[in-house]
């Protein structure tokens, strides 16, 4: 049998992702689904409401270009921002980040209600720590590493693509559109403007920020947590 390493990459699927979010207690109203595209005639057919939104993306040269030049992160007033994480040793762990980052926001998952209150009371690298040292985490990441329908290679430790999450947060009465992500630039939660409709504002940050710099590489899947 293959050995798994320890935070390996996660297939891009809402059945696995599903199923680690039970883990934690998910209730069953709940589940991540495909978004098949970013036009208003696909985003139309996506249930709601939509609590969340999760990208793969590739870290092409364009893209981290991008990204960096946007800086680490927006200012927000303290307390208010979605908490946040830096994703620092802990391997291809950025599919769980990305839902982590999206369920300290939202609740729904009870069996993480102490992880996430220690978190919101240390400091960020603190708060890696907590992540790495979690068994209910960690192992429900290795064990839906084999769950999808990818079969696992050599290769996809060093040519992973990358996961992050989108929610809405309240700022100073006013509904924003959070870009969640622990890894460098980022240094926080980065905002990225006023939310009317969470699904078709990150529909249109994808489209503007993410796409224009993927060339021909099509290693982009979109799902969004319905129920």
């Amino acid at each position: 049998m293959q050995e798994i390493r320890a935070w390996y990459p996660l297939e891009s699927s809402p059945e696995v992702f599903t199923s680690m979010a039970r883990a934690w207690g998910l209730p069953e109203r709940y589940s991540f689904v495909d978004v098949l595209g970013l036009d208003p005639e696909l985003l139309s057919v996506v249930p709601r409401p939509v609590h969340a939104i999760v990208l793969l993306f590739p870290d092409t040269p364009d893209i981290v270009k991008r990204r960096t030049e946007e800086g680490p992160c927006a200012p927000v007033k303290p307390g208010d921002e979605p908490l946040w994480i830096p994703q620092v040793g802990v391997g291809h762990s950025c599919g769980t980040f990305a839902m982590i980052h999206a369920f300290a926001q939202l609740g729904l998952v009870p069996k993480l209600d102490h992880f996430f209150a220690a978190c919101r009371a240390t400091t960020a690298p603190e708060r890696t720590r907590l992540f790495a040292e979690s068994d209910l985490i960690r192992d429900t990441h290795n064990g839906s590493v084999t769950a999808g329908q990818t079969v696992l290679r050599d290769t996809d430790w060093d040519d992973a693509d990358h996961f992050l999450s989108f929610v809405q947060a309240e700022v100073d009465g006013e509904t924003r559109l959070f870009e969640l992500d622990g890894n460098a630039p980022r240094t926080g939660p980065l905002d990225r403007g006023r939310c009317t409709d969470l699904l078709q504002d990150t529909a249109r940050v994808i489209r503007d920020i993410y796409l224009p710099g993927a060339g021909d590489n099509v290693h982009f899947s979109v799902m969004a947590l319905v129920g």
